[in-house]
């Protein structure tokens, strides 16, 4: 359970003092019940039964107290029954408060922490995983960590001291009798470690189930127009049934480990006080105890065996708290694969020289997707990518920024290994135009200057012109005020294709990589996004993933993949002479023959 501290010491090391202090209140309160029974032990012994036996259990003499009269020993124990419990509940409201508040500051920290890490891990590492997994780990699983630090803090330590100071003071007043009290508690340690363990395991099933109905939840609601075109709800509905049961079946494991634990708990406890009650009635009936003291030791047998039942209610919060801590230390723990190399040196700016020598990729480990490529642009010139599907065109584009790293080879950006100069200095000089804009929620200026700092709204406004886009801002009620929903869902393709663009002109990089930026656009929405790419490409370096042979025959270098592989390279003239595959596919989109060889074309290719 510390272990949990320990693992997120530096999102606590800032709160270190509220956190100290928090818990010697709480200490101070497992103080002020363990001393809460002795004012009743005076009014028993000292003022209903003034003359009773076992006189050695009075009030001592050093108290100045030996002469007081009834009335005064009631009148103190009352008022110092009353101040105790006034103080208990002083420090247990200013405890619980001062703990809750570092819980949620902590917690807050460990949320920003899990954020800014997933934002920094390599693109391989999203690629392996769940947007909704992800999404519970920054969220839930928090949540889950705070609530086991608070009750750690506000509730096991208080219970942890009471039963010290219990324990001691038993001993000290009556070592035999505290043995008899103390007799079942061995079996409540055992009971406690055996079903917590249990319970634990269960706890940590329970929360991957949660992570796979986030899961299905984000992957449906993120695609929801595809699936109401293809009316496949049932489909997601069974999907969502049999994950949702899952959980439900984990969850009941948890509730019946749990509903078994604390009434088992109850049931030691109460064989624990049966035993004192009949010992200790029979020591006050022959006059070796009085019944003051029993009251005490009583009291103090229900507050032994208030922190076991207190932990029966903790296992769950505790075991859930556990197992999501370890999930989020797994993503703090997980390093990005892409990362700088010591030494590396800030990129100057860049003249827009790019070079892949001999260069081969994998997704996975031992499965190359690329082999052996050798690509060079010269600066300010335009190179085309063309390919079958699933011939490594996209691959390539993304090793220009380092979003992967090379198996084998190297990158070079005017001639220096991408890998000896620093990330984020290179890929502020590479921007990206991607076949579907991705847009943040915002407004369409915050959109455009999305990755620029520093930019004034009349940069912006020239951006927007020569991308086209003051076209159809400029009807618009708000103009570039205007909200974009969530992935610009309130914008055509067309819209949001121009920007893009005009992003990608703002922040003025020298390299500019295009995939297929114009695919699936209507003929003027074309024309328009034609016109920004332009303007867009002047005197820069441009990688352009295309199939369109428009834009094709502007490239002043064409490479077409297949399997991985460079077959062919040239420009658009020279490659149509020499009937390989680049010229079939050139004779394909001319004449529509879509009976023609393919040489590894898809059907959709081949119709394009």
């Amino acid at each position: 359970m510390f272990l949990t501290f320990w693992r997120f010491r530096r999102a606590i090391a800032s709160h270190v003092w509220p956190l100290g202090g928090g818990a010697l209140l709480v200490i101070f309160v497992a103080a002020m019940q363990v001393a809460l029974p002795w004012p009743m032990k005076v009014i028993v012994d000292d003022v209903l039964q003034p003359s009773g036996p076992s006189e050695q259990h009075r009030l001592p003499g050093f108290l100045g107290l030996a002469d007081a009269g009834p009335l005064q020993l009631l009148l103190l124990a009352a008022a110092a029954l009353l101040a105790m419990t006034l103080l208990n509940a002083a420090a247990e409201y200013l405890g619980t408060r001062v703990l809750n508040g570092v819980g949620e500051r902590v917690m807050a920290t460990i949320r920003v922490d899990v954020f800014t890490h997933l934002q920094r891990l390599s693109l391989s590492f999203h690629d392996r995983q769940r947007l909704g997994d992800l999404v519970t780990r920054t969220t839930t699983d928090v949540d889950y960590v705070r609530a086991l630090m608070v009750s750690m803090l506000s509730v096991l330590l208080p219970n942890v001291f009471i039963l010290g100071f219990i324990v001691t003071i038993c001993v000290m007043v009556d070592p035999a009798f505290a043995l008899i009290g103390l007799a079942v508690a061995p079996l409540l340690f055992v009971t406690v470690l055996v079903y917590r363990r249990r319970i634990k395991a269960a706890s940590r099933e329970a929360r991957r189930k949660d992570s796979d109905i986030a899961a299905a939840m984000s992957e449906t609601f993120s695609s929801v127009r595809v699936m109401q075109t293809y009316t496949s709800e049932t489909r997601h509905e069974e999907d969502f049934r049999t994950r949702n049961d899952g959980r439900k079946d984990a969850g009941l494991k948890v509730i019946g480990l749990q509903s078994v634990f604390s009434p088992l708990v109850d049931v030691i406890a109460t064989l624990g006080t049966v035993l004192v009650l009949w010992v200790g009635a029979q020591r006050v009936l022959e006059g070796t105890m009085t019944l003051g003291l029993l009251l005490v030791f009583l009291a103090y047998l229900k507050a032994l065996y208030a922190p076991m039942k207190a932990l029966a209610k903790l296992t769950t919060v505790i075991s859930r708290g556990q197992a999501s801590a370890e999930r989020i230390q797994e993503i703090l723990d997980t390093a990005p694969a892409i990362t700088d190399k010591p030494g590396a040196r800030p990129a100057p700016r860049l003249a827009g020289a790019v070079e892949l020598r001999g260069v081969s990729f994998g997704y996975q480990e031992n499965r190359d997707v690329l082999h052996g490529i050798d690509l060079k642009a010269e600066p300010g010139n335009m190179v085309a990518i063309t390919g079958p599907t699933g011939a490594g065109k996209s691959s390539v584009a993304s090793l220009i920024p380092r979003l992967y790293d090379v198996t084998q080879g190297s990158v070079f950006l005017d001639g220096v290994d991408i890998r000896d100069l620093q990330l984020a200095t290179v890929r502020r000089q590479v921007s990206m135009v991607l076949q579907e804009s991705i847009l943040f929620r915002g407004t369409i200026h915050d959109n455009i200057v999305y990755g620029s700092e520093g930019v004034s709204r009349e940069h912006v406004y020239a951006a927007a012109q020569a991308a086209y886009v003051d076209e159809f801002v400029r009807n618009l009620p708000l103009g570039y005020d205007t909200p974009v929903a969530e992935r610009g869902v309130t914008l055509s393709g067309g819209q949001r294709q121009r920007i893009a663009i005009a992003r990608a002109l703002v922040r003025d990089t020298p390299i500019v990589i295009l995939d297929e930026p114009t695919s699936g656009l209507d003929a003027i929405s074309e024309q328009y996004i034609m016109r920004g790419l332009d303007r867009l490409m002047a005197g820069r370096t441009v990688i352009v993933i295309a199939h369109r042979l428009s834009t094709l025959q502007r490239a002043d270098q064409i490479y077409v993949l297949d399997h991985g592989r460079v077959v062919e390279t040239g420009r658009h003239g020279d490659l149509i002479a020499s009937g390989g595959l680049y010229s079939r596919l050139d004779r394909l989109q001319h004449t529509g023959d879509t009976h023609a060889p393919t040489l590894g074309l898809t059907q959709t290719e081949t119709i394009a």
